[in-house]
């Protein structure tokens, strides 16, 4: 399985509204076009509910995750007409900002309903490794879900804003409930502590998930 992760920054001065509303309405009508898609996510940002600077490194208005059965998969939709032409067309109507990262997975997301977490970051390949197995000891302990997003290549749109420096990864967690979303990213948090130790720049935002496909 493939994986494509978009941070999306919506145009300037438009509504929260009118951004959600034209993603999931003529642009996920649009992208629904290319063949090859398995899985299409739209986590829409409700609010950050934790930084490790002073200020979040990422201008993120929305993550999309685009899931391909194989790497081919992947490259027949990128270079179909709607995914070479009709999409980097449309996105301008409703984007300031596109940085892609395609990644590597480890963890699996649960089944059923859960409070959604996504925390992009900074960090170096050589904690991977050690990053997951402490996620993987949080999550055995706590019992919150967790899954480690590994950026392995990046890009950006010709005619949009991108991150000047793009995530090394994205850890998503899923909860019960907000409040424990909330509670998890506390100064006494293990999660959190994991967090802190192992990567810089991340920022937590809670996610409002609508499933496209």
């Amino acid at each position: 399985m493939m994986k494509r992760m978009t941070l999306l920054a919506k145009k300037d001065g438009m509504a929260i509204s009118d951004f959600r509303a034209y993603w999931a309405g003529p642009h996920a009508k649009l992208a629904l076009g290319m063949d090859g898609i398995s899985k299409y996510t739209h986590n829409r940002v409700e609010k950050v509910i934790w930084a490790s600077g002073c200020a979040p490194a990422f201008n993120v208005d929305g993550i999309v995750e685009l899931f391909f059965a194989d790497a081919e998969a992947m490259r027949l939709a990128q270079v179909s007409t709607v995914g070479k032409k009709f999409i980097p067309a449309d996105e301008p109507l409703f984007l300031k900002g596109w940085t892609l990262c395609v990644v590597d997975v480890q963890g699996e997301e649960p089944d059923g309903e859960f409070v959604k977490v996504l925390i992009p970051f900074h960090g170096q390949a050589e904690v991977r490794s050690t990053l997951w197995s402490e996620l993987a000891r949080v999550a055995d302990t706590t019992g919150t879900r967790v899954a480690l997003n590994w950026t392995a290549s990046t890009a950006k749109r010709e005619r949009l804003w991108s991150e000047p420096s793009p995530p090394s990864g994205f850890v998503t967690a899923w909860f019960e409930n907000v409040a424990k979303a909330h509670e998890a990213f506390e100064p006494e948090s293990e999660l959190r502590s994991v967090i802190e130790r192992r990567t810089t720049d991340g920022v937590a935002y809670l996610i409002d998930q609508l499933r496209i496909k």
